[in-house]
This record gives structure tokens, C-alpha cells and sequence, in this order.
């Protein structure tokens, strides 16, 4: 085996932990028990991600502009999954 492709496969493991982060959240965006103000941290993430204006912008440093916006997706779901309470993410997670 490839020693590239070896760490390609280890890194897999990040983007799919990260996909099944979001994925819940989306999940528990729909759940009634969920507190109305802790689902507007993952929408405000998400409008900030699609508009317009950066805290980095992209003509600055060419890329980093799009990893302030990932990071900050990612950041909002961090949050928002600890401030849920724990059974209702584990019951999501186990359904996932």
C-alpha cells in the first residue's frame, strides 16, 4: 500500500466524524424538544456561510477566506451539540 494513500485513508476518519456532525445537527434542527434559540446557532453559521462578507476575505490569502467559513460551520455544530441535552444527541446518534 501506498504510504500517501495510507494517510489519505486515516484522514478519512476526520471528514467522517465531521459529515456525521453535521448530519446530526440536522437532525436535531427538526426535533421538537430542542430548545428554538440553541437551533439559531446552526442557522446563523449557516447564513454567515453563504453570505457575502468574510471575516477573512478571499482576495487577502487566496483559500484561507474558505476555511474561516468551514471552521466556523464547524465550530457553530461543536456548540450546538454540547448544549444540547445528552440523551436527545445520543438518541439521534444511535438512529444514525
Amino acid at each position: 500500500m501506498n504510504r500517501n494513500y495510507g494517510n489519505f485513508l486515516r484522514n478519512l476518519g476526520w471528514w467522517r466524524r465531521g459529515l456525521v456532525e453535521i448530519r446530526l445537527c440536522w437532525r436535531l434542527l427538526w426535533d421538537r424538544r430542542v430548545v428554538f434559540y440553541y437551533k439559531l446557532i446552526p442557522v446563523f453559521a449557516a447564513a454567515y456561510f453563504f453570505s457575502p462578507y468574510d471575516l477573512l476575505p478571499d482576495f487577502i490569502i487566496p483559500g484561507i477566506g474558505q476555511l474561516d467559513d468551514c471552521l466556523v460551520v464547524y465550530l457553530a455544530c461543536r456548540l450546538f451539540l454540547r448544549l444540547v441535552p445528552v440523551d436527545i444527541v445520543r438518541e439521534h446518534y444511535e438512529a444514525l
